[in-house]
């Protein structure tokens, strides 16, 4: 099987460090969360809409056992 764009995504997310996503899957987004699957380095959170998400990424910033790097990260300066 060849690589796909979603394949290189995921493995530059990887590699800067990425270990979890939080997202909601739909049809457009298949494709990338097969990916996502096959990479099996990052840990996806299904979350029920975009704000959520959003809240739960930076609020897992600060959980017990070191740090955790999401997709989507605060803005520099943001205290967590």
């Amino acid at each position: 099987m060849s690589k796909t764009v979603a394949d290189g995504l995921w493995e530059m997310l990887v590699s800067a460090g990425v270990r979890r996503c939080y997202g909601i899957v739909g049809d457009a987004l298949n494709p990338v969360v097969d990916a996502l699957r096959r990479n099996g380095q990052v840990d996806f959170v299904h979350v029920r809409n975009e704000e959520f998400g959003a809240f739960a990424a930076v609020a897992g910033r600060g959980s017990p056992g070191g740090r955790s790097r999401s997709a989507a990260r605060p803005a520099r300066g943001l205290r967590t």
